[in-house]
């Protein structure tokens, strides 16, 4: 059994939010930079690069990659041999995060869903645990802003839709969101699983784009299929025309009710704004 203090997770859940606050990770990046070399269009180009120098500014000044910093939102991967001591974890990941959004000047958009008063600390976190083998922690953590999230969509499709009409119907949902979710989009898709955990898992298929391990070769080629539908559709960088509407597309597939094909569609914007850690 290894002991872990919950205060050390809350300090890398501090850590990790400023971190992803100013510097997208790498593998955005480079999709970024793939994105702008194989796009045809003058306007596409444009955008993309005005995005390639955003990020770069935000990096080297220390300056929030966009105004909105998003909700807060922490996957915690806890090994069933790692006993915690400490504050309850809820309460460590919640001061980490509230800390991070202080030290970093980020922007707290949290609000009473009625009477729209700010809570003024970006309280609470979205926190998900998940008890897996081991006794290590993997901390995910993921600020969501608005404008994509408000395009997330979950649904159910008929069990007896082909694979054709799922495609199409992704497709369609994610492209609902058209300009408001600042395309090139960043996508996490689940089909499958329940109405409570089709989003959980689209998700973490968001947290995960680019991540290793990879996906396995069916949700592969059906990611590749979305895509193709997607960046076909022509609405492009900013939703300015172009081919690339969407950066990447990462697909979780899980067994559903013989009656039911819940789908579920993450939406985030080209700023993919995520870190990860063990401890």
């Amino acid at each position: 059994m290894r002991y872990l203090s919950t205060d050390a997770i809350g300090a890398k859940v501090h850590s990790l939010f400023l971190s992803s606050a100013f510097r997208l990770p790498e593998k955005v990046k480079a999709s970024l930079a793939r994105a702008l070399s194989g796009e045809p269009s003058e306007q596409g180009r444009a955008v993309l690069e005005t995005l390639v120098k955003n990020h770069t500014l935000a990096e080297n000044s220390s300056v929030p990659l966009c105004q909105d910093t998003g909700l807060a939102q922490v996957i915690i991967e806890l090994g069933q041999g790692v006993a915690l001591e400490g504050p309850p974890l809820s309460e460590a990941v919640e001061a980490g995060m509230r800390r991070a959004y202080a030290e970093g000047f980020l922007r707290k958009s949290t609000c009473h869903p009625l009477d729209r008063h700010n809570r003024g600390d970006n309280s609470p976190a979205s926190l998900e645990t998940i008890i897996v083998p081991g006794d290590r922690v993997r901390i995910i953590v993921l600020a969501k802003g608005g404008g994509c999230d408000n395009k997330s969509r979950l649904t159910n499709l008929s069990p007896t839709a082909s694979r054709r009409s799922i495609t199409q119907a992704i497709a369609a949902l994610t492209l609902e969101a058209g300009p408001d979710a600042c395309p090139p989009y960043c996508l996490g898709v689940a089909i499958g699983g329940s109405f409570e955990s089709a989003p959980r898992l689209a998700r973490r298929a968001l947290a995960d784009l680019w991540e290793d391990p990879p996906m396995d070769p069916g949700e592969e080629d059906l990611a590749s299929e979305i895509l193709a539908l997607i960046n076909s559709s022509g609405l492009g960088p900013m939703g300015l025309g172009g081919r690339t509407t969407a950066l990447g597309l990462r697909l979780k597939l899980y067994p559903c009710h013989l009656a039911s094909l819940p789908v579920a569609v993450n939406v985030n914007c080209h700023s993919l704004r995520t870190a990860r850690a063990v401890i």
